[in-house]
């Protein structure tokens, strides 16, 4: 794992170098690193201690609990030597060469190396080599030492052994070797310190090594340089060294004891750091303290702030070992006194670490205390190292304050990432462990950093001024800075850190690569690489500085530059699933096209389009082409919009000077993605100009296949398949393509170039899933700001399914890839854009899993971005189909003329040109007036009444149809009734196969009738013909049909003509027929008789009303018009079955041209039971979710249905013909376009409740009271009946007034009975004062008994009549209701008693079942039934005829 430099304890880790040695690869030496690597921290428990007494003061018998932990490098780091005396663990006391004993190079070769290597690095306390894959008994170099040298040179060179022969132990033994050897060495550098005086101040030895810089603008410049390279040939020891001569050399009297005990207390301090580096954490501490207290007391102020920090360095590093320790007296300043009290110290440390463990009494409680006190410590120590600024050459250099900045911060940064002081946190801090995250949940420990806190502390390592770094102390210092922000999850700020550095950064590589061009002899601009391979070269063959490895720039370079970008919301930071072993979700085009916009949309584009130029320009520094073509691509996607011409040209220049490098220097893969996803805008299908395409059917469409009739061709009744006006759904759906096997299609492509440059693209595929698809590659230039249209051809090679997903581009410079059909963008002028999240949360991806319950949810969904959605192009290929055209017809030109209402029949020849049959065809019709049909239909203010005429115009009377229909029918019939078994056998034999209506390269006609209707013009006969196979009840799928269309031109002339239809109510005062009884003999009205005696009319003369039709003959020449009325037909009767018409009686004239003439016609009255019954649909379909734009009232909406219901009933009744005199012309009348008013309806309903009423004679010959007879002869010369309603009486003769009332209706009634005699011609007062003129037997107002459905009753009122004059009597029903019990008994019967009056009920009459449902049924409409019916509360009913007595002394005739 890699260790962080700038962690909280980096101070305690041992700089080894490892170098490679003799003839080794690259790939083999890192194998070795990582070997050596994995084994960075060692125990000091399983190092040996050496036994000489001159070497034992860092043994690691002293400390076994404590560890060290190896900061492994490959590079020296000599600019920052002249801190290595106040930070030791910036010196490399330990190299390291590796060596390959596959490789075979020689032991003196190694030896030799290995002293050179020992000379360039003398500086180091030890030196060893390790021979990989040796085996135990090879032979290694022998090393020269001294005579006096004690040391083991067995440890010079050590063999190790392979990966598989190794243990898990082996490394770990060679690794504690080398440490054991270390530490020895250790001893003999300590004494060196301890004999010194004192130890200079970094920027003091810097001055002391260089005279030059004995000036004070130059030691000023010293001070706030951030590092000062070293002299070559010298070493801060030997400079110690020089020192302590001189210093010896004047004796005690020249140096002050409080000199004195200053030097002393810094020896002590670097003897601590020491002891911390070799892992004596207990003595390492033990020595900060005393010389803290020494540097505290000599205020010096800089090693007194080292010596703090080495404490809370200590501290730390015991809470990770997990001994028990004690804090100690921290010795804070003087004037920190609120710090010196906050000192949770109880015991001071113990002076011998052999005595720590006889009180190890830390808890955990004072390990959380370190949470408070190192931020405590860390203060004091950038305090005090402000504070020693203010002493000349005192002062700590800025690379030093920042780093301590960093590490304090990293400290408080990996505290809150694991929310306190835990194995978390120390594993971190110490070797390095990644802290998961920790869940939202969990509950935070107290007195944890906050964010604030670690990002305001982190910025104060800020280097200012900046110029003043160089640039690699400037990366590392930004690089901390910005890691800190990004693991508290201030990505903003890390991302404006790492802008700096990029800035920073790109100059210097400019200028390094200016230098390392220079010292190469080559020009900077003769290309990057060969300059880096020529410095390598000088170098002896060592990797050049800008020799960056593949793997180390994605990993390194890119890595940074796309977490900056992620941080201005330029590209989308990898997900959590990258971090994990499962991969990350893959993303749908559509949801990249609105993650693109999302990023599009987000922050400031200017400064995004900065952050992309500094990006390129880092890039082209270094260089690396792959960055800049991708940066450069993610510059047009991002902020394309927002460039100039110019801008966009420089850029397509620059990705093509960019490709052209890389391909001189043979560099070969460098793309990009292409950075528009709206590329390929659609793929369309085109139709073939000679052949219409295969169109899919089900098999539920083999409507023929239901009478069992294999050789019929099908008609197209209730699913045409060209228009069908009930079925919207199929009408707006678009149809699936189908392409047939090895026929070649062509595919028109459409691309877009948005761009102010040209885009080539060099190939264009379909992108085809399914199966094989054969495209010719096509390559184009698309023109700047354009869209292109461009035709590829390719044919499939099999049968079965396919999609086209889009098209597979390649454009010049970038990666071939799969564009999706995006036909529509991104409306951004629509979007309701609405912050619901600050910051680079709103990037945030959005959970698609939660399922949105709230409204508050539902409507920030609906807010969201709106999804495009790629078109996909499913294509079926089939198998190969037939060919067919119309080859000729009987019809001169394809015209033809007929009249309206006439059908004509003619023929169409059709002609199969391929080899493979036609064994299954469909007939459909188009005409002219379907069109108007349709629009009428989709009008929203139609009347129901209205659709339904514009319906049966479309279903029941077609323009077209086939003419064998009905005759193909008939044979399917007769030959299902065939009950013969051989006949049977022949009939399964004949129909196994499928037949074939137009044979292989042979022809087929079909006979086509036409009926002539008013705005046909023109009309088609479309055929959809296909080849199955198989008979058509062995059809299992989907089946493909081809059309050939064959287009009529038709003329239709006017014939007859409805001009005006009216009904008239029949009045009774005619008698149809001579009554046996009537003496009167010829009247006036026999002839008007006679008239109505030819219909056969045998029911009462008030079931009929009057028919006029005023008809008008519009065709130049006479027509013979002929109408025909029947009964009206039951339920169970064909309307269309000639047989019911056998009854009828007609009527007929000839009409000349132009002229009209009136048709009068006898109609039998009609009685509906429910006349507002909802109005049906002929296709069998509804008006769904329509929204009629008019409202009727629902009275209009019961006379519109009553109008409908009867108009519709008289409609069955009667039908009319025509034809042309003296030709064999002809054809039908119109009679379905008059409309019946309110008046008209009255005159042809029959009413609910039917009232008659009738005069008999009251003498005793008549019979009982109950007598019922109707046909009782009255007394001659006493009662005449002259009309059906009208009777001649006689003065002072007795009679009796027989009412007849009927219910007709679907509910029991319960009527009260209101007849009203008066004298007619009259006024009203005088009309209805009758007491002198009449007497009654009983009351003219009374209730009668309850009337069943479909029952009668009669009540009988015996009256006479006093005086002559002229009478009449009307009757009224009307229905009671009343409180209480049950209806009791009747009105007052006449005399003879005959048929009781009706029942005055003193109850409330039940309700029947039925009656109750009625009442209580809504509509489809949601009106209650009742008000439909015009029912509200009672109801009463008036009979339709008078009675009229005309009343005279004697009866005449």
């Amino acid at each position: 794992m890699t260790l962080d430099n700038l962690s909280y304890p980096a101070s305690s880790r041992m700089r080894a170098l490892l170098c490679p040695i003799g003839r080794i690869r690259r790939a083999r030496f890192q194998e070795f690193v990582e070997r050596i690597q994995e084994e960075n921290v060692v125990r000091l428990g399983d190092v040996s201690p050496d036994l000489k007494p001159n070497r034992t003061m860092f043994s690691p018998q002293g400390f076994p609990d404590g560890q060290i932990v190896y900061n492994f490098t490959a590079s020296q780091d000599r600019d920052h030597e002249y801190l290595e005396p106040f930070e030791p663990h910036r010196r490399t006391f330990l190299v390291i060469a590796v060596a390959d004993y596959r490789e075979d190079n020689p032991p003196d070769v190694l030896l030799a190396q290995f002293e050179d290597l020992r000379a360039i690095y003398r500086r180091s306390l030890f030196h060893t080599c390790l021979i990989f894959d040796s085996p135990p008994s090879a032979e290694l170099p022998v090393p020269k030492i001294r005579p006096n040298d004690d040391r083991d040179t067995s440890k010079f060179f050590i063999p190790v052994l392979s990966k598989e022969a190794s243990t898990i132990t082996s490394m770990r033994t060679v690794m504690c070797d080398i440490t054991a050897c270390l530490l020895s060495e250790f001893t003999g550098y300590a004494r060196t310190l301890q004999s010194l005086p004192t130890i200079e101040s970094p920027l003091v030895s810097v001055v002391a090594d260089d005279p030059a810089h004995l000036s004070a603008n130059a030691l000023t410049a010293a001070s706030n340089r951030l590092s000062m390279p070293s002299i070559a040939g010298a070493s801060v020891m030997g400079g110690l060294q020089q020192q302590r001569m001189s210093m010896q050399g004047f004796g005690s009297g020249t140096v002050t004891e409080r000199a004195r005990s200053k030097g002393k207390g810094r020896v002590q301090i670097s003897i601590a750091d020491l002891y911390l580096l070799t892992g004596r954490i207990p003595d390492a501490l033990r020595e900060f303290v005393e010389g803290a207290n020494v540097a505290k007391n000599m205020n010096d102020h800089l090693w007194h702030g080292k010596a703090l920090d080495g404490i809370g360095v200590c501290l730390v590093i015991l809470a990770y070992l997990g001994v028990d320790f004690q804090i100690p007296s921290i010795p804070y300043p003087v004037l920190d006194s609120k710090s010196s009290v906050k000192s949770i110290s109880t015991k001071s440390l113990l002076t011998s670490a052999s005595d720590a463990a006889s009180i190890r009494s830390s808890t955990l409680s004072d390990i959380q205390q370190l949470v408070e006190l190192i931020p405590e410590l860390g203060n004091t120590v950038l305090n005090l190292y402000i504070r020693s600024s203010n002493f000349q050459g005192e002062a700590i250099p800025p690379i030093c304050f920042s780093e301590v900045v960093l590490r304090i911060s990293k400290f408080m940064t990996s505290v809150f990432l694991a929310n306190g002081i835990n194995k978390y946190s120390l594993n971190n801090m110490v070797i390095g462990e990644s802290i998961s995250i920790r869940p939202a949940s969990e509950k935070r420990a107290p007195n944890i950093p906050t964010r604030g806190d670690i990002s305001a502390l982190a910025m104060r390592a800020y280097p200012e001024p900046i110029e003043g770094f160089t640039v690699l102390d400037a990366s590392n210092i930004l690089g901390g800075i910005a890691n800190i922000h990004g693991a508290i999850g201030f990505q903003r700020k890390k991302g404006m850190i790492t802008r700096e550095l990029v800035r920073i950064l790109i100059p210097g590589l400019i200028q390094a690569r200016v230098v390392g061009a220079a010292g190469a002899g080559v020009h900077p601009a003769a290309g990057l690489k060969a300059t880096s391979g020529a410095v390598a070269q000088n170098v002896g063959g060592s990797a050049g500085v800008l020799d960056i490895r593949e793997d180390e720039v994605e990993v390194g370079l890119m890595s940074v530059l796309e977490d900056m970008c992620s941080s201005y919301g330029i590209v989308r930071k990898p997900g959590k699933s990258a971090k994990t072993e499962s991969p990350p979700k893959q993303l749908t085009p559509g949801e990249e096209v609105v993650a693109d916009n999302e990023l599009r949309a987000f922050g400031w584009t200017a400064l995004k389009i900065h952050v992309l130029r500094n990006c390129m320009s880092l890039c082209e520094a270094l260089p690396d082409f792959n960055g800049v073509l991708q940066f450069t691509s993610q510059l047009l996607k991002m902020g394309a919009g927002d460039l100039s011409r110019e801008e966009q040209i420089k850029l397509s220049t620059n990705i093509s000077r960019t490709l052209s490098a890389a391909a001189k220097l043979g560099l070969n893969g460098i793309e990009t993605s292409y950075w528009d996803a709206f590329l390929l805008r659609d793929i369309e299908l085109v139709e073939s100009a000679l052949w219409k395409s295969p169109s899919p059917h089900g098999k539920h469409e083999l409507q023929g296949a239901d009478f069992g009739d294999a050789e019929a061709p099908i008609i197209v009744d209730k699913n045409p398949f060209i228009y069908n006006p009930f079925s919207r759904k199929r009408e707006t759906a678009t149809a699936e393509p189908v392409l047939v096997q090895g026929e070649l299609a062509e595919f028109r492509i459409t691309l877009q170039n948005p761009f102010e440059f040209d885009v080539e693209v060099e190939s264009i595929v379909l992108d085809v899933k399914g199966v094989e698809f054969k495209t010719e590659k096509h390559g184009v230039v698309l023109s700047p700001f354009r869209t292109q249209q461009l035709s590829i051809f390719g044919k499939p090679t099999v049968a079965g399914s396919m999609t086209v997903l889009g098209c597979r581009i390649k454009v010049f410079g970038c990666a071939e890839r799969s564009f999706p059909i995006f036909t529509e963008g991104i409306d951004y002028g629509k979007l309701d854009i609405k912050v619901k999240a600050m910051g680079l949360q709103a990037l945030e991806p959005k959970s698609t899993e939660k399922q949105i319950t709230s409204k508050r949810a539902s409507s920030k969904a609906a807010t969201s971005w709106p999804l495009p959605t790629p078109k996909t192009i499913p294509i079926t290929v089939i198998e190969t189909q037939p060919l067919v055209l119309a080859h000729s017809s009987s019809l001169p030109q394809s015209a033809l003329m007929v009249l309206e209402g006439e059908r004509k029949v003619f023929s169409v020849v059709f002609q199969n040109l391929t080899s493979v049959p036609v064994d299954i065809i469909f007939f459909s019709f188009q005409d002219s007036t379907t069109t108007q049909l349709q629009a009428a239909l989709a009008s929203k203010d139609m009347q129901p009444s209205e659709i339904y005429e514009y319906e049966i115009l479309l279903l029941k009377k077609r323009a077209l149809v086939w003419k064998n229909q009905n005759e193909k029918k008939q044979i399917t019939a007769s030959a299902a009734t065939n009950t013969d078994e051989e006949d049977k056998s022949v009939a399964k034999k004949s129909s196994s196969a499928a037949t074939q209506f137009i044979p292989p390269n042979s022809t087929a006609s079909f006979d086509i009738e036409v009926l002539g209707k008013p705005g046909l013009t023109n009309a088609s006969i479309q055929i959809d013909y296909g080849h199955l196979g198989v008979h058509r009840d062995q059809v299992a799928g989907k089946f493909y049909t081809r059309q050939v269309v064959f287009p009529v031109t038709v003329t239709v002339n006017a014939s007859i003509e409805l001009l005006r239809v009216d009904f008239i109510p029949f009045g009774t005062s005619v008698h149809f027929g001579k009554s046996a009884d009537s003496a009167l003999g010829e009247t006036p009205h026999d002839k008007y008789r006679d008239l109505f005696l030819r219909p056969g009319v045998r029911d009462h003369p008030s079931e009929y009303c009057l028919m006029t039709l005023d008809l008008r003959n519009a065709w130049p020449e006479p027509l013979k018009v002929t109408l025909q009325v029947r009964e009206p037909p039951t339920a169970s009767t064909n309307n269309d079955d000639a047989s019911s018409w056998a009854d009828s009686y007609e009527t007929s004239d000839t009409l000349q041209a132009g002229h009209q003439s009136r048709f009068v016609l006898l109609i039998k009255r009609v009685h509906l039971l429910n006349p507002t019954a909802k109005i049906p649909s002929v296709s069998g379909t509804q008006r769904q979710f329509v929204v009629s734009t008019s409202k009727p009232t629902v009275d209009q909406e019961r006379l519109s249905r009553e109008a409908f219901w009867f108009r519709e009933e008289i409609l069955k009744c009667i039908r009319g013909s025509w034809e042309e005199v003296g030709t064999s012309r002809k054809g039908e009348v119109e009679l379905r376009s008059f409309r019946l008013s309110p008046r008209m309806v009255e005159a042809v309903r029959v009413d609910d409740v039917g009232i008659n009423m009738e005069i008999i004679s009251a003498s005793p010959s008549d019979g009982s009271e109950d007598s019922t007879a109707t046909t009782t002869t009255p007394p001659p010369k006493t009662l005449l009946k002259t009309a059906p309603s009208t009777y001649i009486l006689q003065t002072d003769t007795f009679y009796k007034l027989r009412t007849t009332v009927t219910n007709r209706t679907t509910r029991t009634i319960l009527p009260l009975l209101r007849l009203s005699p008066s004298l007619k011609n009259s006024q009203m007062s005088v009309a209805l004062d009758l007491s002198r003129r009449f007497a009654f037997d009983g009351f003219l107002q009374q209730a009668i008994r309850r009337i069943e459905p479909g029952g009668a009753t009669t009540v009988e009122l015996p009256f006479t009549v006093l005086c002559r004059g002229e009478f009449e009597v009307t009757a009224g029903v009307e229905e009671i209701r009343t409180r209480g019990g049950g209806g009791g008994g009747g009105g007052r019967g006449g005399g003879g008693g005959g048929g009781g009056g009706g029942g005055g009920a003193s109850g409330e009459v039940p309700k029947t079942p039925r009656t109750a449902v009625r009442e209580s049924v809504l509509d489809s409409d949601g009106v209650p039934q009742d008000v439909l019916d015009g029912v509200v509360g009672k109801r009463s009913w008036v009979g339709r005829e008078v009675l009229v007595m005309n009343v005279r002394d004697v009866v005449e005739g």
